[in-house]
This record gives structure tokens, C-alpha cells and sequence, in this order.
């Protein structure tokens, strides 16, 4: 550490409240999610207290948390030569009551960081500034320079460039998130068709930068004008009537609308069915879709349950972690959903999973996985339960339970992004996941793919739950093992 570098910790530490252990500043990946009294850790794997080190490809967009003990605001600017360097003010979520087993362990409560605001110029904070780092495709590989100020204090930057160029993160898109219409015409205040699908677009728009498609299930109505929202999907979601004559005419219309053009149908009519009763019905709707002229590459019926001898054939893909797990199914019939406790990174803001969301680009590599099925993006008032009377402009931030049913509760489920589009650090964190699956991808067109799978092995066994790396460091050490296996000769 460089004189000038040690002074300007020092200062730091004199005028930060700090808890008890760790640095006065650290810097660190968009993995952590330290909360806001958090002891900060004693090391980075990009920050060694006097110059931040980053490695990228081009394509890639990297993620910069600059954290310090709490104390009064100061302002935080990265600036780099050859990236597009955007920041964010970081708010954070007030956890009063922990989200319940159903999400896993939580870390408890406390203030934990997650909606990002877009800030032009330096950013005033007491604890957390965000930065987008972006690789443009024609960066020229080797180091670039830049710097991070924090206060009157200096960091030296260097980004590596690696000799790789990947795809955008939405040209093969791997996740589709569902929404409502009805809660985003809530929040614009309009009953105008027009507004509302202007706005959709907007939040479309946002997702779509982080590798999410969002959409509502289609309709033939509204096919020509939501069609742009799920460019790039290979399977897109459908809504189907309820009786039979209903879903005869849907599927077929279906089918002759999306012939010959690559994209795939599918609807999962029933959602989530447990009894024996739910489970026949799924069947009789199955025998009507498949009269149709429904079935693999024409039209698809899916179900949110794990493989069962109850529905058997009648299911074109099953949606679960377990259909994934099993390993009985081939790739293209088992399909997954949010996040699973001790498999892959629960959606909730206070999950207590090294995993994070960054773990579903693993997994989706690891088991091929064609679609990630989030349930729910914008689900900003639990409208199913104990939220159907919240005013739109309900404060996410102060109070983050956005799901309640009187037994199990989550904070910010089936929130990736909050009203006036503004995103999400867990959904950074996805975005993260999404690029590693590329870089992956593109490892194995180089080093082939046994070579990349002994590497993912090392945190997603062939039997047994994954072992996620702890950390955010640990999450760059594994991820700078893939570089090369795409750059040797």
C-alpha cells in the first residue's frame, strides 16, 4: 500500500462510525450484500487497499460496490478509460420481521442494500455506491487505468481486459419473469391502454439489460403488440381459456401463428398442482391441448410440480428443481423456477445463500436449463393475500414484505425491479449469474465441454447439493479460472 493510499484509509477510519471489526472501506462485487452495520471483510478479490483490479471481457458489464462504515456522506466516483462507467445511489430495504423457511435461512433483520438509483456525476453516500462497469465489444484487451475517489481520499483502477468478446446478455435469454399489466397501470396512474404499455416497455426495457425477458402470458390479442417484449425467447408463455373448445381453437391458433419462425409455445395452465384433484385437472386440459395438435417443437404444456407417475406423459415440461435434479428428464422437459433453500439463491432480499441469484447462471449451465421461470418481477403489493389494499405508492424500501399469507412471509419476493424502473442489486447479481453462464459457454467452444464441467463440478456436484463459494471473493477466484480456458492456445 502506497503512503498516500495508507493516509487516506486512515482518514477514513477517524471519521467513520464504525462497528466493531473490519476496514473503514472496502470494495467489492455486485456477489455481496453486506447490510448496514456489517462488519465489511478483511479482504477483496479486486481491492487491495490501495488500487481496485478488475478483469473483464469485452461484452461483459462488471459490478463495483464501494462500501464504508457508516458516517457521514461523502462523495464516491469511478472513472476509467474505455468502459462505460455508470453509477447508482444504493437504497436500502428495512427488514423488520425475517422472511420465514419457506425462502431458506435468512440472514435476519437488519438494512439491506438493493434498489438502485441511476446518479449522474458523484455519488453522496454514508455507506454504499454502485457502479456498473461496461466493456464495449470493440474495448482493445490489455490493462486500462482509471480512478476511484472516495471523499479527499485516491484509489488507482486498473480493468484487464481479456482477448474475449461475449454476446450481449439478452442474445440468448435463459430467464423469462412474469408480471401483471394491471400492477404497473397501478403505479403510472392511468387507465389508458397506451400508457400502460409504454411503461411496460420501459420496465421490459430495464429487464432485458440484466439478461431478463419480461412479459405477461401472451394472448392472440395481444401478440402483435407485446411480440417485441420476448425477442430472442425460444419458448414463449401463453394464457389459455378454461374449457375445452377454448384451448382447441388457442392451440391451434397458436401453432399456425408461431409455424416455421423458431419460437415455441407454452402455458402452464394450472399452477403449482399438489392435490389429487388439481393433478386430474392438469390431465383432462392436457388431453385437450394435445388434441389440438399440441407436443414437443408445436405447442407445450407445462406444469410447476417435479416429474410424478400422477401426470406422467401428459406433461410436455416439468417446472421445478426437482424435474432439474432428477437427472430423468432430458434438458428440454425440465425447466425450473425461482429459487429453491440449499439449491439455487431464494429471491428474497434477506436470504442467508452464498449462492445468491448469481447462482442460477451456474446451474442453468451445469443442467442446460432452456428457461428460468421467475414468478413474479414487479409484484409490488402482495395482491393474492394481506396486500390487496396497499396504495401504489407504497414504500418498498421502508417496508419490504411483499409476500404474506398469514403462515409465511417474504421480503421483496417477486421483486426484481421497483416502481419508476429502477433496478435491483439482486438483480445485478443475476445478471452476473447470466454472464458467467456465457463465459462458460464460450469455454466450452474452446477447451470443450468436460474440461468447463470439471470446473463447475468443484461447486455443483454430479450428486449432492452445491457447495456455493462463501464469498464474493471466492465467487472471482472460481470465475477467473474460466479465462483460461477460453484465451490457451
Amino acid at each position: 500500500m502506497t503512503a498516500r493510499a495508507a493516509l487516506a484509509v486512515a482518514v477514513l477510519a477517524a471519521a467513520a462510525c464504525q462497528v466493531q471489526g473490519g476496514p473503514p472501506l472496502q470494495v467489492l462485487t455486485e456477489t455481496a450484500r453486506p447490510r448496514w452495520r456489517d462488519d465489511l471483510p478483511a479482504t477483496s478479490a479486486i481491492f487491495d487497499g490501495a488500487t481496485v483490479r478488475l478483469r473483464g471481457a469485452r461484452g461483459e458489464v462488471l459490478g463495483v460496490e464501494v462500501v464504508r462504515a457508516p458516517a457521514d456522506p461523502v462523495d464516491v466516483a469511478l472513472t476509467l478509460a474505455d468502459a462505460d462507467v455508470r453509477g447508482f445511489a444504493v437504497d436500502h430495504a428495512v427488514v423488520a420481521s425475517p422472511s420465514t423457511v419457506l425462502y431458506g435461512r435468512s440472514r435476519g433483520a437488519g438494512r439491506y442494500p438493493d434498489r438502485l438509483r441511476p446518479v449522474a456525476g458523484p455519488i453522496a453516500t454514508p455507506r454504499m455506491a454502485y457502479f456498473d462497469v461496461a466493456i464495449p465489444a470493440d474495448a482493445a484487451a490489455g490493462v486500462h487505468r482509471g480512478e476511484l475517489a472516495v471523499g479527499d481520499a485516491r484509489f488507482a483502477v486498473e480493468l484487464t481486459i481479456e482477448p474475449i468478446t461475449l454476446p450481449a446478455v439478452d442474445a440468448q435469454p435463459w430467464v423469462w419473469a412474469y408480471y401483471n399489466p394491471n400492477e404497473i397501470a397501478r403505479v403510472v396512474g392511468s387507465d389508458r391502454a397506451d400508457a400502460t404499455l409504454a411503461a411496460e416497455r420501459d420496465y421490459a426495457a430495464l429487464l432485458r439489460g440484466y439478461g431478463v425477458i419480461a412479459s405477461p402470458e401472451l394472448t392472440p390479442d395481444s401478440w402483435g403488440t407485446r411480440r417485441p417484449l420476448v425477442a430472442g425467447l425460444r419458448y414463449v408463455p401463453v394464457l389459455l381459456p378454461r374449457d375445452a373448445a377454448g384451448v382447441d381453437a388457442e392451440v391451434r391458433g397458436w401453432i399456425a401463428r408461431t409455424a416455421g419462425t423458431g419460437v415455441v409455445p407454452f402455458a402452464i395452465p394450472i399452477d403449482e398442482p399438489r392435490t389429487a384433484e388439481a393433478q386430474a385437472r392438469v390431465r383432462e386440459v392436457s388431453g385437450w391441448v394435445r388434441a389440438a395438435g399440441g407436443g414437443p417443437g408445436r405447442f407445450l404444456y407445462a406444469v410447476t410440480h417435479g416429474p410424478t407417475p400422477a401426470l406422467g406423459d401428459a406433461i410436455d415440461v416439468y417446472i421445478a428443481s426437482d424435474a432439474v435434479r432428477g437427472g430423468t428428464l432430458p434438458p428440454e422437459r425440465a425447466w425450473t423456477y425461482n429459487g429453491a433453500p440449499g439449491w439455487a439463491g431464494a429471491m428474497v432480499v434477506d436470504a442467508d445463500d452464498a449462492g445468491t441469484l448469481r447462482s442460477w447462471g451456474w446451474l442453468g449451465f451445469a443442467h442446460d436449463i432452456p428457461l428460468w421461470y421467475v414468478w413474479d418481477a414487479f409484484y409490488w403489493r402482495d395482491r393474492h393475500n394481506r396486500g390487496r389494499d396497499l396504495a401504489p405508492a407504497h414504500d418498498l424500501v421502508a417496508d419490504p414484505r411483499t409476500f404474506d399469507d398469514g403462515e409465511d412471509h417474504g421480503n421483496l419476493d417477486g421483486v426484481l425491479a421497483y416502481p419508476d424502473a429502477l433496478p435491483s442489486l439482486r438483480l445485478a447479481q443475476l445478471r452476473r449469474g447470466l454472464t458467467d453462464r456465457l463465459l462458460l459457454e464460450a469455454a466450452v467452444a474452446r477447451a470443450g465441454r468436460p474440461a468447463v464441467m470439471a470446473l463447475v463440478r468443484t461447486i455443483i456436484p454430479a450428486h449432492g447439493p452445491p457447495r456455493w463459494p462463501p464469498s464474493d471473493a471466492a465467487w472471482e477466484r472460481l470465475r477467473d479460472r474460466i479465462y483460461p480456458l477460453i484465451t490457451s492456445e
